[in-house]
């Protein structure tokens, strides 16, 4: 349920209870009131009954009739003729100034009934409207009062009662910030925060996932960087260790035969030294260029990448290779040219293992102050699957790309298969 709904559910409901109150209470004072009118339009009938009947009748008879019970909006009195004080309406108070300012100085009527020992008065009475209609204000107030006391209560309970999930949307949300992995989180009513909750359940998931991955690329730079030490220390001991010891070797004929040997003996010794130092000479740049290959950062980019598609065509002849290259690019930043090269390298290991394809197109052109690669295959990989899946070389060449200020994507390639999509600065001038 949505929480607008529900909050205005609550709302009205507890609104229409007020209001059932309100009409009750109502009704019972509306009832109090007519007992009242009754009984006072009783009393001045009988007053009135009593004083045509007899008109010279006594006035203590008169006083005991009124002593009965207050009229509404007219006052009785008897005045004696003895000057003895009579039966009269109580005054003072705040009443009687209120009376005076109301009325206005506007003259009250009355009238004399001559009775037999006295005089009956009649005067219109407001004090007893003027009750009335305070009586009734004060209900109305209170009321009001009551009404917007409970309305502020039942709406404080109601949105505390309707937010209360937003604590375990807090500690979920911590627990992601802990990295607990997963956050699974209960289900909710209202659908604002089951959607919430939803959110954080996925976010924790990519998370977790990413965290994965990353840690996964750790180990496999570790696990890399290990190799190629292991690599090249074989390379070094196998290729280097064996010239030199031929140069040894060598040097060392030279050295005790220098005096008796012939000229064409020493230099037979010269030129296998000069053989072999040619030969390390040439195993050193190639491992230099396995290590970090020259010129990426400057404008011997294109060389370089040329050479990477070589050595490919070479490595995977039954591969059709396309490179569609520039004849040169503007200078690339450092980050940005190894990014470059790795990512070439990195997605042309991936048709060879895990595409299957039997073509793979290399475009890479200059777009305003960007460079973008592209890299389609025939595979049978699809960019969905390796998106989600996507770790290990995949996840390099974002970082790589995302280190150089780029961004590296993966989509469909036109007609089936994989496409990697690099795009990279150029160099501040």
């Amino acid at each position: 349920m949505d929480l607008r709904w529900r909050l205005f559910g609550y709302v009205l409901g507890f609104a229409l209870a007020l209001l059932l109150a309100a009409a009750a209470w109502v009704g019972l004072a509306l009832r109090e009131d007519v007992a009242e009118e009754m009984a006072a339009s009783t009393r001045l009938v009988n007053t009135m009954l009593a004083v045509s009947a007899a008109p010279e009748s006594r006035a203590g008879d008169l006083e005991a009739l009124l002593a009965g019970g207050q009229l509404r909006h007219v006052a009785l009195h008897v005045e004696r003729s003895n000057l003895e004080q009579g039966l009269s309406p109580a005054r003072g108070g705040l009443m009687e100034p209120l009376v005076d300012y109301l009325l206005d100085g506007r003259e009250i009527h009355e009238r004399r009934i001559p009775l037999g020992d006295g005089t009956l008065v009649i005067r219109a009475d407001a004090r007893a409207e003027i009750h009335e209609i305070l009586r009734d204000g004060a209900r109305i107030m209170a009321t009001l009062l009551v009404f917007s006391l409970a309305m502020a209560v039942v709406a404080w309970l109601a949105a505390h009662r309707a937010l209360k999930p937003v604590r375990e949307l807090e500690d979920g949300l911590a627990r992601v910030g802990r990295d607990e992995g997963r956050v699974s989180l209960p289900a909710f009513r209202l659908k604002e925060f089951a959607s919430i909750a939803s959110a954080i359940e996925r976010m924790s998931g990519e998370l977790s996932e990413t965290r994965q991955a990353r840690q996964q690329l750790a180990r496999q730079l570790l696990e890399l960087q290990e190799n190629e030490r292991r690599e090249l220390a074989r390379e070094l001991h196998d290729e280097l260790g064996q010239s030199l010891t031929a140069v040894n070797v060598s040097a060392a004929y030279i050295e005790r035969h220098a005096g008796r040997a012939s000229p064409d003996d020493l230099a037979d010794s010269a030129r296998d030294i000069r053989n072999e130092s040619t030969r390390m000479l040439a195993q050193v740049r190639n491992l230099l260029s396995q290590l970090r290959p020259h010129g990426l950062e400057g404008l011997q980019m294109m060389d370089a990448l040329n050479d990477l598609v070589s050595g490919w065509r070479g490595r995977a002849p039954q591969i059709g290779i396309e490179a569609a290259f520039p004849e040169s690019l503007p200078a690339l930043p450092p980050a940005a040219g190894l990014a470059l090269y790795r990512t070439v390298q990195e997605a042309l290991t991936n048709v060879l293992r895990h595409s299957v394809a039997s073509q793979v197109r290399l475009t890479l052109r200059e777009v305003g102050k960007a460079v973008e690669l592209t890299v389609a295959d025939n595979g049978v990989g699809k960019a969905s699957e390796i998106v989600r899946r996507s770790r290990g070389g995949l996840l390099g060449m974002r970082e790589r790309a995302e280190m150089a200020g780029g961004s590296c994507w993966f989509d469909e390639a036109p007609g089936g298969g994989l496409q990697v999509r690099l795009c990279l600065p150029l160099a501040q001038v």
